[in-house]
């Protein structure tokens, strides 16, 4: 219960956020500090790129904002931009005010001048997600890292269910699709738990794969898209942060399904756009949000893993599907009870996801040519 009440709550206040409208501009902040307790620690979010994308940045910055509503905690974000040539005067320049307790960044791009930062600034505690560091290397470091396989296999089930049922725009071929952002090790994690999920339903299942070679490229997501659906396509998971976007508009434009990922994507559009919230059945989450406030808490307890790196998945309520109104009213009964039982496979430990992380490069191929149309 606590974890569903703080997932609706974050999901409130990354609403806020977003109608309160982001820009492009290098370098953007935004305080939270009216509800803050002057006595408790202060965490300053450095979002290298840009808020807005409805996806990964955007659920950080709802965690940063929940950790002062609920936690009393003074918070501020601070938007970058995607040029590296400023992040690491920026993440210098903030350690060497000493003004935070703890400076937090996407560790994905940052994770060296972290570490060279750590060792300059011992005083100054750091947190990175998305990322891990060498256990007891660096003792004023945490860092955070998501089984997002756990996740994408339960996005997985769903659309194997979905393709071969007699829903609505499925056209029962036994074709999905994915389309990630970038080829990186993470992404790869989401693409390994989706097959296995989809195969879990039908190993004949063929998953159709794309990259768009840019995080922020929403016209190439679109067009991948609308290549795949155009192939037979019935439902697409697209890990591809503001590029995804696309592929929505693309789903909308087919009458076909999308799955939306680290956010609850569907209830972004809510009453704004009724036609992207209803083709997305559910949103793989990777709550990074949840995990900052996670961390926040132990921080007030004084019991943070500094030093260390911890992983979080299902367990932890870090890793699951959306489960919403537009998920209940869109995916039949018996599905949903399909993709429960799975997601209790995974908690009682019956079902072991494999990580693309760390996984052999043979092994990975041969999981991914498993899949080929």
């Amino acid at each position: 219960m606590k974890k569903r009440i703080l997932s609706l709550a974050l999901g409130a206040t990354l609403l806020l956020g977003l109608l309160a409208g982001c820009n492009n501009s290098s370098t953007t902040e935004t305080q939270s500090g009216s509800s803050a307790d002057p006595s408790k620690p202060k965490f300053c979010f450095v979002v290298t790129s840009q808020l807005g994308d409805k996806s990964f940045n955007d659920s950080a910055a709802a965690g940063m904002n929940m950790i002062t509503e609920q936690l009393g905690c003074e918070t501020k974000i601070l938007e970058i931009g995607s040029d590296q040539t400023k992040w690491e005067p920026t993440l210098m320049d903030l350690s060497d005010t000493g003004e935070y307790d703890a400076i937090i960044v996407n560790g994905s791009g940052t994770i060296e001048i972290i570490e060279q930062l750590a060792e300059e600034f011992p005083d100054q505690k750091y947190v990175m997600f998305d990322t891990t560091i060498d256990e007891g290397a660096y003792p004023n470091v945490y860092a955070i890292s998501y089984k997002q396989n756990e996740g994408s296999y339960l996005g997985g089930v769903l659309a194997g269910l979905v393709t071969i049922s007699d829903m609505p725009n499925a056209n029962a071929d036994k074709k999905i699709g994915f389309i990630g952002g970038e080829e990186d090790p993470i992404i790869s994690d989401f693409l390994v738990g989706y097959i296995e999920g989809a195969q879990s339903v039908d190993p004949d299942i063929k998953v159709y794969v794309s990259y768009v070679g840019s995080w922020t490229d929403t016209a190439k997501g679109k067009e991948l898209a609308l290549a795949q659906y155009n192939q037979g396509v019935d439902i697409i998971f697209p890990a591809a942060m503001t590029s995804g976007l696309g592929c929505i508009e693309a789903a909308v434009e087919q009458g076909k399904y999308i799955i939306g990922v680290d956010s609850d994507q569907a209830m972004l559009f809510q009453g704004t756009d009724e036609d992207k919230a209803n083709v997305i059945l559910t949103s793989v989450m990777k709550e990074v949000g949840q995990s900052l406030y996670r961390f926040a808490e132990m921080e007030l307890e004084g019991t943070v893993p500094w030093g260390s790196s911890e992983t979080l998945g299902i367990q932890e309520g870090a890793s699951d599907i959306a489960v919403n109104e537009y998920y209940e009213k869109n995916v039949p009964q018996e599905i949903r009870d399909k993709v429960d039982e799975a997601r209790q496979a995974v908690l009682d430990g019956e079902v072991t996801v494999t990580s693309a992380l760390g996984l052999p490069t043979d092994e990975l191929n041969a999981i991914l040519d498993s899949c080929k149309p």
